[in-house]
């Protein structure tokens, strides 16, 4: 069994992420641009659900233990049912752990939602069923790909961008001082301080 500290897994989705966000400007095809924006949307929500996983696994294993089982039934239920989703987890673990939610209404936290949404869009892709009349024949089976056909470069960056604001956000509830933020953000992340997105 391998054994790391909680944050190796943030960390590479993280490096993953910034990787692939840095690498969008060299890239010409507009097809593969896009290609790659999905990929840092998708990074971006699974970096901020593995931080919260392990964020708050280790909050209730130190400093919070009377929520130990809460976060342990939550992420592994014992009655074999599925594990919390992502939005449950945003919405009811600061809550009941921190005494704090965060801020849905506008900011960063409502823009992660629907930074989360667009990727369920990509990630759990329904497909309709649509017919298109032409002229001499008729085309049937098409899907609806807005999703994936609005993606730009600027979605990719900004998705870099609410996935570390989360962190942020998530420090800022659990009680960090300001100046320690971009400590714990180079902690979690692999980000050095003092620099932006």
């Amino acid at each position: 069994m391998a054994l790391s500290s909680p944050n190796r897994m943030v960390w590479a989705l993280f490096r993953s992420l910034r990787r692939t966000v840095s690498g969008l400007s060299r890239i010409d095809d507009t097809t593969e641009q896009k290609d790659q924006v999905a990929v840092a949307v998708i990074l971006a929500v699974a970096a901020v659900e593995s931080f919260f996983n392990l964020y708050f696994r280790t909050l209730v294993e130190t400093t919070h233990k009377e929520h130990t089982s809460m976060v342990l039934e939550d992420l592994d239920p014992k009655d074999g049912s599925r594990p919390k989703g992502l939005k449950y987890k945003l919405r009811h673990w600061p809550c009941k752990v921190l005494g704090r939610s965060f801020k849905w209404q506008k900011g960063v936290a409502h823009d992660f939602d629907c930074l989360r949404e667009r990727r369920n869009s990509l990630m759990h892709f329904t497909s309709s069923y649509q017919e298109r009349q032409l002229p001499g024949f008729q085309v049937g089976g098409l899907a609806n790909t807005d999703c994936y056909d609005e993606l730009q470069p600027k979605h990719a960056e900004e998705a870099l961008r609410l996935a570390e604001g989360m962190l942020e956000e998530t420090f800022r509830l659990t009680g960090v001082v300001k100046d320690q933020i971009p400590y714990d953000l180079h902690g979690w992340t692999g980000k050095p301080s003092g620099t932006s997105s």
